[in-house]
């Protein structure tokens, strides 16, 4: 029986986030197929409490759960300097960091730990997901003979365009280098397969987000929600919500019943009588059999939004900005509407819920579209290729 090592830098089992999908149904196919993984991941105070680590540890999906430290405690300054600070200089020396860059995030105690593991256990794959740890295997003697592998999620240097001091140039090539390091790059995207693939060439696999077709898809009928928004309060989605309140809502008629979920609803505008705002829910599903219509505003960003393809497995027509297609294979005929333009956005809504054929054509199209690309069948042949399995 094969064995994993993937890092993980989040808590996959809270599945507030898409990056959180994207790990658990790695994680599902991992025991489908009868891997035995090593789970690892870096502390984030809050995230790992007794009772998610027990939830994890529950869910039977990593045989081990291993939390590194992303520096030791700083009790004494001295011995901190002499212990850690000093190493971690020199590691990053020889690292050679690149100014104007994306983040590196990984510091020498946490390769420190992870060499550690690997001299325990030998492995027949390692799995980083982001770029920002890709150092954790540059130049590691204790690999062995396990393919190495990058789950990018992002192109990263198109994340952090607006930091300060960012240099475009650096920036790619060195998220490059970091790619190359390993023997596959794993694009979630088809715009980020292409691009990848434009300079690594056949290391490069389209391996897109996948999930599993609701037990219950409802299209037609009477529904509580007009309009349902589901997203987190990352950056991306701050600017978006705030686009769609201020430019979009006002052309809206008053008469439509509208739920936002998720953390974003801590930045929807008071005294929307029509807004029902839920904070947190256990499962999206009901939310969506619920709606008729899905909504994507994202102006910025890159990847497939998870939002739009779960919309899209229950069949909901989704309107969006054109940030909200990227990601899908097809760019017509797949069940959105997409505009970046307030009044037509608002067109866009009005014309679905008022014409029927329209209506039914496009979730038809919608949900065509999830299980042509996005259900756990298509996902699990293109993972299966990836790992060497013949089915």
């Amino acid at each position: 029986m094969k064995r994993i090592l993937y890092f993980f830098p989040l808590n996959p089992v809270e599945k507030n986030s898409g990056s959180r999908t994207r790990a658990l149904s790695l994680l599902k196919y991992f025991k489908t197929r009868g891997f035995k993984v090593d789970f690892i991941t870096k502390l984030v105070w809050g995230q790992y409490t007794p009772e998610s680590i027990k939830a994890f540890e529950n869910a039977g999906l990593a045989e081990n759960i291993w939390i590194m430290e992303r520096k030791p405690v700083k009790k004494n300054p001295l011995k901190y300097f002499f212990s850690y600070k000093l190493w971690h200089i020199l590691f990053e020396r020889r690292l050679k960091l690149v100014k104007g860059s994306i983040p590196n995030h990984t510091t020498w105690n946490l390769r420190k730990q992870f060499d550690g593991f690997l001299r325990q256990q030998q492995y027949d794959y390692i799995i980083i997901s982001y770029a920002y740890w890709a150092d954790l295997i540059r130049d590691n003697p204790n690999i062995g003979k396990a393919v190495t592998i990058i789950d990018t999620h992002d192109l990263l240097a198109s994340q952090h365009q607006n930091d300060k001091g960012f240099d475009k140039g650096q920036a790619l090539g060195d998220e490059l280098r970091r790619l190359a390091l390993f023997d596959q790059v794993w694009a979630i995207s088809t715009e980020e397969t292409y691009f990848f693939g434009q300079f690594l060439r056949e290391k490069v696999r389209h391996i897109p987000m996948m999930m599993d077709a609701p037990p219950v898809v409802q299209t037609e009928g009477d529904k509580e929600f007009d309009l349902v928004y589901v997203a987190t309060d990352n950056p991306h989605n701050l600017i978006s919500a705030a686009w769609f309140f201020k430019e979009v809502y006002p052309l809206l008629s008053t008469e439509l019943k509208i739920c936002v979920i998720g953390p974003i609803t801590k930045h929807v505008p008071e005294g929307l009588k029509n807004v029902t705002c839920i904070s947190f829910v256990d499962d999206l599903n009901e939310y969506y059999l619920k709606s008729k219509i899905s909504l994507c505003p994202m102006l910025t960003g890159t990847g497939v939004k998870v939002k739009v393809v779960e919309a899209m497995s229950h069949g909901l027509p989704v309107v969006c900005t054109e940030r909200g297609l990227d990601g899908l294979p097809d760019k017509a005929n797949n069940g959105c509407l997409a505009t970046n333009d307030p009044r037509e956005f608002a067109g866009h809504i009005h014309h679905l819920l008022n014409n029927k054929p329209l209506f039914a054509q496009m979730s038809a199209q919608s949900l065509a579209s999830f299980h042509r690309h996005f259900s756990r069948e298509e996902g699990y042949k293109k993972l299966d290729s990836a790992m060497g399995i013949d089915k």
